[in-house]
């Protein structure tokens, strides 16, 4: 999407980078997100020269939307939303696909962690150091994986230098604060070096406090239908006993959503005019609560319950659930620039190590490990007729899960790929452009049989150019999609989610089958004067499509659910629009407007798909004289009543929210911001804990960024 101004995060970006980004001229702002080179594709193309719908946020976009989790930082684009499992554990969702269907890159190389395999697991990866982020909407599996079927979110740092810097010392200094949350974060990096050695360093931290909210923790929906259950269940309790109750439930404070992550790296580069190579090493901490969840006493504990009923703190017999999470990363990459016939070969290696333990309280219940690697290899060819690369990429990770909430056996899944992006220019109006893929996995899991299928895919684009101003692109996609560990051998209590999960092999039902999907995108790009305008519409027909079934069955005191196949179909839009309203020598009013919408259904039944977001559409003026700038900005998500089973309908909520900034010079910044000015009880329909945890209430943001 194209942004029109500096606002009053731009310069946030801008400093984390070394950059002076406050130095831009705001008239030109609009124009730069379209400038930026994708890096998710072989060759060097701006959003623009893709068919595939792609964007880019960075600069001003970035720093503005920066929150407390990637998922939250992405969730107002067109056509992505967030889990929000609480600020920290919320991962992104594109176009109403999520989990495993959804990869989230740092730097073109999966995360390697276990964000996917559980909505409560946090993505290990922060956007607060990061140069920009691209989000590829629809299918990315030809590029990056089976696992990308729904999209993928590749957050680009400059950790690693790809060429010689401008200075041999700059660096930049961030402090931020927010109302709502109780965030209190800050960051700092330096970078040093000659003309063909860099050096870098970065560290951060954020901790926030339990959530302000406007109301209940529970929706108004979920209560009544609480209040409902009670009364068949005592209908004879007295009406003080049920005022109680109500006193006990959580007001104005989400419980248990507080959190303290930090992180850093430091790494070398060696640069060319063309070429480069460099080492990281990154840390990433991050302790979180997780809201709405607790740990019941098992029955076999009844008896030694009983002996502390005199103990008020004991009486409910449940306990908080954190997460202590704890990674390390090495990174190394590089591009040899040409070489003979080649016009270059861009290797990029990542070697993680991952554990996530979950706390009953003082005790540890769950821990999972993964350690993984991710090795990736682009071989530019020589531009002649096609221009494009030929890839090959191996994954290997190793999970293991020990504890009484390991819904998943340990396993270890490998990935071996071939792949192809290639363009072709059939005039100065009309370009092509191609992708291919073939992948081979298979995944052991103890006590199962081994799964080894290959998947393949292909997808043929085209960009036309209609006249000066107005362009249209096409994209069609045919890709599989490899079953997960988890939809083969889950057997156990996902307690995050309240649900005791089995998967296929697990119910004794054998090995699913691989998704196929066929996925249509059509885009459409114009100006006319001051009005610009981007719209895409895109339908997805996916058959074998994997999904949860819940059952009329409990165990552990949960819902069953289980793993099975349908048909599915998935269409809708996403659509913005820029009007330049003012423009002087040195002030400028612009009016953005967007909107998306996704719909999903089971072919032969037409029940509705689980966790779809509903139409939203919003408008905002952005304004900007010399230094100073402020906007004002509202966005409407209307009702979502087309539900899934076992799944309450989400009321319709309006957030408006306002900036203003100064900059006192190129290197001192100040920023003010505010958030849900309505104070609105807010909740995200694809969160699965929508109906206990809303959206922070009403909110204040303060920010001092320094660069030097």
């Amino acid at each position: 999407m194209k942004t029109p101004i500096l606002t009053a995060g731009a310069l946030c970006a801008g400093l984390l980078s070394g950059i002076p980004a406050f130095a831009q001229d705001a008239d030109d702002e609009h124009h730069v997100i379209d400038e930026v080179v994708v890096t998710a594709t072989p060759l060097a193309r701006t959003v623009e020269q893709l068919a595939q719908p792609t964007s880019v946020i960075s600069g001003a976009q970035l720093a503005r939307a920066q929150s407390t989790s990637i998922g939250e930082t992405l969730a107002d684009e067109p056509g992505v939303t967030a889990s929000y499992f609480g600020p920290v554990s919320s991962r992104p969702i594109i176009r109403g696909q999520y989990g495993e269907r959804v990869r989230v890159l740092a730097n073109g190389l999966d995360a390697l962690d276990a964000s996917a395999l559980s909505e409560d697991h946090a993505v290990s990866l922060s956007s607060i150091l990061a140069d920009r982020v691209e989000v590829v909407r629809g299918p990315a599996t030809l590029l990056y994986g089976s696992g990308a079927a729904g999209g993928l979110v590749n957050i680009v740092d400059s950790r690693i230098a790809t060429a010689p810097l401008e200075k041999p010392l700059s660096g930049a200094v961030s402090l931020g604060s927010d109302s709502a949350t109780g965030k209190a974060d800050g960051a700092v990096r330096i970078d040093a070096g000659t003309s063909d050695f860099a050096f870098h360093a970065d560290w951060f931290r954020r901790d926030t406090d339990d959530v302000e909210i406007p109301g209940f923790a529970e929706s108004e929906r979920l209560r009544a239908l609480e209040d409902h259950d009670d009364h068949d269940d005592h209908e004879d309790e007295d009406e003080e006993e049920h005022d109680e109750h109500e006193e006990e439930e959580a007001y104005g404070i989400v419980e248990n959503s507080d959190s303290r992550t930090e992180g850093g790296s430091a790494a070398i580069s060696l640069t060319g005019e063309d070429s480069y190579v460099g080492f990281s090493v990154s840390r990433y901490t991050s302790n979180y609560g997780i809201p709405g969840v607790h740990e019941h006493h098992h029955e076999e504990d009844e008896e030694h319950d009983e002996e502390e009923e005199h103990d008020e703190e004991h009486e409910d017999h449940e306990e908080a659930v954190r997460v202590d999470l704890d990674q390390t990363r090495y990174d190394l990459a590089g591009d040899t620039g040409a070489v003979g016939f080649l016009d270059g070969v861009r290797f990029r290696i990542a070697r993680n190590e991952y554990r996530h333990t979950e706390l009953e309280g003082e005790e540890i219940g769950t821990v999972f490990d993964t350690t993984g690697t991710d090795a990736r290899f682009e071989f530019r060819h020589r531009p002649g007729a096609l221009e494009g690369a030929i890839g090959v990429q191996y994954k290997h990770i190793d999970f293991a899960a020990e504890g009484e909430e390991a819904f998943v056996p340990g396993s270890k899944t490998a990935q071996s790929s071939l792949f192809a992006f290639e363009e072709y220019s059939v005039s100065n109006d009309v370009v092509l452009q191609g992708s291919a893929r073939i992948e081979a996995q298979t995944i052991d899991a103890e006590g199962y049989s081994e799964y080894s299928e290959t998947a393949v895919g292909a997808s043929l684009g085209a960009i036309w150019s209609l006249s000066g101003s107005l362009d249209l692109s096409a994209n069609l996609a045919l890709t599989e999609r490899h079953p997960n560990a988890t939809e083969l051998y889950a057997d156990g209590p996902h307690l995050a989610v309240q649900r005791y999960e089995i998967g296929s092999a697990a119910q004794g039902l054998g090995i699913l089958d691989k998704e196929t999907s066929t996925n249509l995108d059509l885009t459409l790009r114009g100006e006319a004067g001051r009005f610009e305008y981007t719209i895409t519409g895109f339908i997805n027909a996916v058959d074998d499509y994997i999904l949860l079934r819940p059952t009329a069955d409990t165990m552990d005191e949960l819902p069953v659910y289980l793993y099975a196949q349908t048909d599915a179909t998935l269409y809708g839009f996403e659509a913005s629009a820029l009007v330049e309203l003012l423009a002087t020598s040195n002030s400028h009013l612009h009016l953005s407007l967007t909107s998306d919408f996704v719909y999903g259904e089971e072919d032969d039944s037409g029940a509705y798909l689980p966790r779809i977001p509903p139409l939203r559409y919003g408008a905002g003026l952005h304004y900007t004289r010399g230094p100073f700038e402020a906007s004002i900005d509202a966005v409407h998500h209307l009702e979502q009543d087309h539900t899934a089973a076992n799944e309450l309908p989400t009321d319709a909520y309006t957030l408006v929210g306002v900036e203003g900034s100064y900059a006192v010079n190129d290197e001192l910044f100040l920023f003010v911001k505010g958030t849900n000015l309505g104070d609105e009880d807010a909740r995200r329909h694809a969160s699965p804990l929508k109906d206990t945890v809303p959206l922070p209430g009403r909110s204040v943001a303060l920010g001092l960024r320094w660069s030097f």
